[in-house]
């Protein structure tokens, strides 16, 4: 496993951590932790990867080309995962409440959840290559 696919797993166990949430399922003491771990890990290593994604000075002076917009798309992706740890540890931690911060926090989720299925092939999942 390389970096990315360690971010990506620990993503999606924070969309399924939320989604959880989200529903009403009660959250004991540990997984109150592992909630505010997983977000703290997903948080910390997407705002190192949007760092090293983008530098004003190149944004300023590179023509709008296809790799510059997937540029763009990848690192509102990343905004967008450390927007959903910044969430989920703040109702981690009872400091957020209300139906409009869990409407934010659903489409959040819908949207991350809607790039990292974009592209998937059934083919590319390697947990399916074992046997």
């Amino acid at each position: 496993m390389v970096k990315d696919d360690i971010l990506i797993s620990r993503l999606s166990l924070l969309i399924i951590m939320a989604k959880a949430f989200l529903k009403s399922y009660p959250m004991g003491e540990f997984r109150k932790q592992a909630i505010m771990a997983n977000a703290r890990f997903v948080f910390y290593e997407a705002l190192i990867r949007s760092h090293s994604n983008t530098t004003p000075s190149i944004i300023k002076t590179q023509p709008q080309t296809c790799e510059h917009n997937a540029r763009q798309i990848d690192n509102l992706f990343l905004l967008r995962a450390q927007l959903l740890a910044i969430m989920v540890n703040s109702f981690a931690e009872k400091k957020s409440k209300g139906n409009f911060r869990k409407k934010a926090m659903a489409e959040n989720i819908d949207l991350l959840s809607e790039y990292l299925a974009d592209g998937f092939q059934l083919g590319d999942a390697k947990i399916l290559k074992v046997a």
